[in-house]
């Protein structure tokens, strides 16, 4: 590697204290500014986006390969905290989640650009609200996803080292309930309770979870009502359903519209609102052969390289319908995504970086290996 690791930690701390939360849109403006001078620097175009995205190309061939990543992260400037090196841990909001996956990729590029083949051409989709649904970026990365011959994501490695092979889809939404405001004490029997609907309607939701098919549901978030002598007239839930098969999206979506509708509480109202979803990603065999191009890299490396299902979403989710060869977790290990306690394996951002490098190499070099 043409890099040294106090060259990629100086970077990592770099991207690290430059907050994007991905409802923070000055910050994941000023954060994506950053990303662009060096994805530039590296020689690539960089178109950015409305909504925050870089689509960056550099090669005109006709064999595109497609790189994955996101610059925001789930913590709001509010919860920002700076980067802190302890040991090999290196923590910090998105040090794995994915910053550091960015820099996998960008010491990768660093590695294969100069000698990229002359039939070649490497896009990067960088977005700004994958945590978030990637509402306004899923349509830039099926764009080039059907010009592709392969795509590379680089959401972090999972924590038994294994790449990703396959991500749960997920549906997103709120259940909003009214009600008749009153004394809880005198008036419960003439005002129906928007907290006892949606109590109904939260019990019936988790009864969709079904182990035996991979399908779960949360509800992650209730609020409602003012106080406990006062009969709630407002309640609201925010829920989300996750499922590995791509046949079961329109069938849950169903089952949820289909509790909703149903006569509850008498009084009360329940309205459905439907969010920002990712379809699962599910490995065809185009993947398994890329899978089997990156055990042989890592072979010739000293490593073994496994891949595994996750039950977290991902924008590798959205190359899918294309149809061509996928593979994600390429990024840096670590744990504790989404915490307070997110740390980066420090050492692992310049070997995963290395792994990276060859892998592109060996598919810019033969596509075919994949097609």
């Amino acid at each position: 590697m043409k890099t040294t690791q106090e060259e990629a930690l100086k970077k990592l701390e770099q991207y690290v204290n430059l907050p994007s939360g991905s409802y923070d849109a000055e910050d994941v403006e000023a954060f994506a500014g950053a990303v662009c001078a060096d994805w530039e620097a590296l020689g690539m175009r960089v178109v950015r986006h409305p909504g925050g995205a870089l689509e960056c190309t550099i090669g005109e061939g006709k064999d595109e390969l497609l790189l994955l990543g996101h610059m925001d992260t789930v913590f709001p400037r509010a919860e920002h905290w700076p980067f802190r090196l302890e040991g090999d841990r290196a923590y910090g909001p998105g040090t794995m989640d994915m910053k550091g996956g960015l820099l996998v990729m960008y010491y990768a590029l660093r590695e294969v650009l100069p000698a990229l083949p002359s039939h070649a051409k490497i896009v990067c989709v960088l977005n700004t609200d994958e945590e978030i649904g990637s509402s306004n970026s899923h349509a830039l990365i099926e764009a080039h996803a059907a010009h592709a011959f392969a795509a590379l994501s680089f959401e972090p490695v999972r924590p038994s080292g294994a790449f990703v092979a396959e991500r749960k889809g997920v549906i997103a939404f709120s259940v909003r309930c009214t009600g008749q405001r009153g004394h809880a004490g005198s008036a419960y029997r003439s005002c129906g309770s928007a907290i006892q609907q949606l109590c109904r309607v939260v019990g019936d939701l988790y009864a969709l979870r079904d182990d035996a098919r991979d399908i779960s549901i949360n509800v992650g978030v209730l609020q409602g009502g003012v106080a406990e002598n006062i009969i709630a007239d407002e309640a609201e839930a925010r829920c989300e359903v996750r499922f590995y098969d791509p046949a079961y999206q329109d069938e849950l979506l169903a089952a949820v519209e289909r509790i909703c509708a149903q006569p509850g509480v008498p009084g009360t109202t329940t309205a459905l609102h439907v969010g920002a979803s990712h379809p699962p990603f599910k490995a065809n065999e185009k993947s398994a052969r890329l899978l089997e191009l990156a055990q042989e890299i890592g072979r010739a490396q000293g490593r073994e390289i496994t891949a595994e299902s996750t039950g977290g979403a991902g924008d590798v989710a959205y190359v899918c319908a294309s149809g061509i060869a996928a593979l994600d977790g390429l990024g840096v290990e670590g744990f504790g995504a989404h915490t307070k306690d997110e740390y980066a394996i420090a050492s692992s951002l310049l070997r995963n970086a290395h792994f990276a490098a060859d892998l592109i190499k060996a598919l810019v070099q033969r596509p075919d290996r994949v097609r």
